[in-house]
């Protein structure tokens, strides 16, 4: 194997609500700490699954990765554009200074809705923030979007009781058998380009992520070092 492709064994990390309000009631505190070491900031993403995906791999091209997510017969692609870009581990990546993605699947029977997956999924975690923040706000970045249906980006602001704020754009990509998100946080203007470029590249692929799909991909990323 290419010593600059990985695969990782690491299970993606489940809600804990305790966790999570404890969060919000200290963030003041941990945005300080965080700040001052230079750390990831993150929102959670949501990524209950029915059927465990397979760990998003990774594969070094000459000015970033392409990483592909796999769940059942079909995967979710994408780029992370930039040298500077760090994986700290499958599901969450650094992608430059103060900005981190965090990587997840949620599966359709947790949204309880066929018809509208993506409508489904951003209500989904709305409404988990209504009932564990003081105050939610949301709205659809369709400007990040172009003309695209197969995905869906909601911009989230969740503020705890002493006016505390953290924020993500959470981007989603229909799948057949649920959504594949990308939560980019923090949600500013400078970092609309960035989350553009990662809308251009999230697309969905209908074909198994096997031995032979992933020496593929490994092969197109070479050619573009």
């Amino acid at each position: 194997m290419d010593s600059k492709h990985f695969a990782f064994n690491y299970s993606p990390p489940t809600r804990n609500h305790t966790t999570y309000e404890t969060m919000l009631g200290e963030f003041m505190k941990r945005l300080a700490q965080l700040l001052l070491l230079g750390a990831l900031i993150l929102l959670p993403v949501q990524g209950v699954q029915a059927e465990s995906p397979n760990d998003p791999i990774y594969v070094k091209t000459s000015n970033g990765w392409n990483a592909a997510y796999a769940h059942g017969n079909e995967y979710a692609e994408f780029r992370v554009i930039g040298n500077g870009a760090k994986i700290q581990d499958p599901y969450h990546i650094l992608l430059q200074k103060g900005v981190g993605m965090m990587v997840s699947f949620v599966d359709k029977k947790e949204l309880q809705n066929d018809g509208d997956l993506l409508s489904a999924h951003a209500q989904w975690e709305i409404n988990y923030w209504h009932q564990h923040a003081s105050r939610v706000e949301s709205n659809i970045r369709e400007d990040v979007i172009g003309t695209r249906k197969d995905l869906k980006v909601t911009e989230i602001r969740v503020y705890n009781d002493k006016g505390a704020q953290m924020s993500s754009y959470l981007i989603g990509l229909a799948a057949k058998d649920g959504v594949f998100v990308l939560s980019v946080s923090p949600a500013k203007k400078d970092v609309d380009p960035l989350v553009k470029e990662l809308v251009s590249s999230f697309k969905l692929v209908p074909r198994n992520l096997d031995a032979e799909e992933t020496k593929r991909l490994s092969s197109e990323a070479k050619a573009q070092r």
